[in-house]
This record gives structure tokens, C-alpha cells and sequence, in this order.
């Protein structure tokens, strides 16, 4: 999630929860123009921890900028990269960007055409049904279909939709069979009983990506594992991980209110881990102090009810 899954979030979870098989990236703007160089990407990709299988993400509609990166992150030792076309906001779809570029099925078919022959590593996609009809999707499975992938990444929605109302997963149903990578369902997933379903569901899955609901259950790698806590170790473990982000954003912020910006902006998912979370989640935001905000949140894990 851009602004969120940073290098230390990705640590702190995989330490403290794991199960994650791959964790990708927030997007890089793939242009030519980008002012990113390779020893920045060689800086912040050497602090992820090891363990931590990652995927870079690209985000672009400029084939020779895709390729550029594509080269430069395949150089860096990456065998796999995703390219994002599936981001739903306005401020990047109306650049066709992401989710902008789905009616646009022969500019996709012109840019793998152009990158795929010429990148070592893997290429990965990650697709919304369309842009604002479900059907966009349909002239664009041909195209995947043309070029040896690694998979296929589905997010059931359109970029209309941004994040709301619900995932439609009949429709997923129909489309997915018909490609012919591996596909990966993306969506909504924060209980281990709805992966239980789609296995029964989607005969051939490869697997499942999950973002918000890694905020709102932190637990879910955990439960899908077959790990279970007792109320005590999981708010714990829940308090653990919080507080190993506060104090590292802290620590790292230039003024207290772009710090508390950003817990706050946690805390709209995080809140919704707990019973009453929308109650927490009212009090935390009014806070600009950053003393107060702390001790609230010290109070929210010795009295809270996990949801999940």
C-alpha cells in the first residue's frame, strides 16, 4: 500500500507475524524522465530484511521507461517485477496510468511486445476488471495471454469503484479460467475462512494477495497458517508491532504533526482490528500532541477487544 508498505513496515511485520510468501513494493514511477537512480533503489532495497522475498512494482504506461527500470531492478537481482495496472485513482488514471490504461488494450499489447524480449526477470501483473465497465478486462486476456508471464494479480473491481462496495467475485469466476499464468486474487480478504471458501470456490488458484486486510487483521498470515493466540499474546503481539512503528516513524519524522499525520492514517485501519475501533479511531484522530496520542494508544491495547 503507496505511503504505508515502506521497507520498515515490511521488516516489522514479517518479524513479528510472517507468512507471507512474496511482499511487493510500493510502485516506482517508470518514466524516463524519473529522477530515481540505481544507487538510491541499491540504498533502500539493501534494507530489507533477507528472508523477505520482494517484488518490485512499476507504474507506467512509457515502454521505454518501463524497460529502463525493468533492466535496472532486474541488474539489482530481482527475478520478478510487477507491473501495476491497477491503481483506481483519479490523479493516476487520468494520466493512463494503472487502472487508466485498461481501455487501451493495444498500448499494453505494445508495451509488453516491447519490454518482455529485452528483461531477464519475470514480468507479474496486476489488473482490475476495468476502468469503469467490468467488461474492459475482457479484450485484454488475449494480450496476457501472447506473452510468457508470471502471473496474473486480479483485483475484482473497477478503478470506479475505488474500494468500495464489493468485490465481485462471480464475475472473477468467469475471466480467470480463461488465462492462461498463474492468477492470484486480490481483494477484501481478512478473515482465513474466505480463503478457505475461494480454494472450494476457484479450482487452480495460485494464491491470494492481501493488502488493507493485513491492516485490519494482522493476524491473517498468522490464521491462515493454522496459528491461533490467546487474547493476552495477541494483543501482545498486536502492541509489539504498533509500537515498533511509533517510535521508528517518530524517530524518523522532521515535525510532530506529519508524524501523527501518518499514525493517524494507520489507525483508520488499525482501528477497525478492535471492537468499538470506530470510538478509538474518533479520539486518536483528534490528537496534536504526540505524548497524548501515545498514551491513548497505550490505553486502546490494555482494555481493547481484538475483532478477529
Amino acid at each position: 500500500m503507496q505511503a504505508m508498505t515502506d521497507i520498515h513496515f515490511m521488516n516489522t511485520y514479517h518479524r513479528i507475524f510472517g507468512g507471507f510468501t512474496e511482499m511487493m513494493a510500493p510502485y516506482l514511477m517508470a518514466s524516463n524522465n524519473s529522477p530515481i537512480k540505481v544507487k538510491n533503489l541499491q540504498k533502500y532495497y539493501s534494507q530489507l530484511n533477507p528472508e523477505i522475498s520482494l517484488i518490485p512494482q512499476l507504474l507506467s504506461n512509457d515502454a521505454a521507461g518501463m524497460l529502463h527500470f525493468a533492466s535496472l531492478l532486474s541488474d539489482l537481482g530481482f527475478n520478478k517485477i510487477n507491473w501495476n495496472l491497477g491503481c483506481p485513482y483519479p490523479f493516476v488514471t487520468k494520466k493512463q496510468r494503472g487502472s487508466g490504461l485498461l481501455p487501451f488494450p493495444h498500448r499494453i499489447d505494445e508495451i509488453l511486445e516491447h519490454i518482455i524480449p529485452h528483461v531477464k526477470a519475470k514480468l507479474s501483473i496486476k489488473i482490475r476488471l476495468g476502468l469503469n465497465d467490468k467488461n474492459e478486462i475482457i479484450p485484454i486476456i488475449p494480450i496476457l495471454n501472447k506473452y510468457p508471464l508470471a502471473e496474473v494479480i486480479i483485483h475484482p473491481r473497477t478503478a470506479a469503484q475505488l474500494y468500495g462496495g464489493t468485490t465481485d467475485k462471480a464475475f472473477f469466476a468467469e475471466v480467470f479460467p480463461q488465462i492462461k499464468h498463474p492468477v492470484i486474487y486480490n481483494g477484501d480478504i481478512i478473515r482465513k475462512e474466505q480463503v478457505s471458501e475461494m480454494e472450494k470456490e476457484f479450482k487452480g488458484i495460485k494464491g491470494y494477495m492481501i493488502g488493507r486486510g493485513a491492516f485490519i487483521n494482522p493476524f491473517i498470515t498468522n490464521q491462515v497458517n493454522g496459528m491461533e493466540f490467546t487474547r493476552s499474546e495477541a494483543l501482545a503481539k498486536y502492541r509489539e508491532f504498533y509500537f515498533e512503528l511509533h517510535h521508528h516513524y517518530k524517530s524518523k519524522s522532521v515535525n510532530t504533526l506529519g508524524f501523527l499525520s501518518h499514525m493517524k492514517e494507520l489507525w483508520s485501519y488499525f482501528s477497525q482490528s478492535f471492537e468499538k475501533g470506530d470510538s478509538y479511531f474518533f479520539a486518536l484522530r483528534s490528537i496534536n500532541d504526540a505524548t497524548v496520542f501515545e498514551q491513548t494508544v497505550e490505553n486502546i491495547f490494555k482494555t481493547a477487544t481484538l475483532t478477529y
